[in-house]
Formats: structure tokens, C-alpha cells, sequence
């Protein structure tokens, strides 16, 4: 079964988006291994804490 897994910027998701992350990887990788919808694919969301994400030498912190 394949895993999936996601790093976003701590405290940027809401439940609401959390879930259609999951839906949204889940449907794209049984719709390319042709699966079907029942497949199980896992999804791990891994939240960064502020000051470890960053890009091109700027550190990301969540806005306020």
C-alpha cells in the first residue's frame, strides 16, 4: 500500500483542509495505479514547527 507524506508550516491547516489533502493524494495515486477507490493509501501530514521552514535562505513562520 503506498504512503504518502505531506510538511506543512505548523498550525496552517484546518481540519477541513487536512482532509481534503488526504482525499485529494488518496484519489490521485489509485487513480494512476489504477486502484480501486477502496485502496488504501496512507497519507502522514507532518506539521514543521515555526523557524524550521524555510526556502532560499527565508525562514517561513505562520501569519498571525
Amino acid at each position: 500500500m503506498p504512503v504518502a507524506k505531506v510538511y506543512v508550516p505548523a498550525g496552517v491547516l484546518t481540519p477541513d483542509q487536512r482532509r481534503d489533502i488526504v482525499k485529494g493524494i488518496h484519489d490521485v495515486i489509485n487513480s494512476v495505479e489504477k486502484r480501486s477507490a477502496n485502496a488504501q493509501t496512507y497519507v502522514l501530514i507532518n506539521e514543521v514547527p515555526a523557524g524550521d521552514w524555510g526556502n532560499a535562505g527565508t525562514i517561513y513562520t505562520p501569519r498571525s
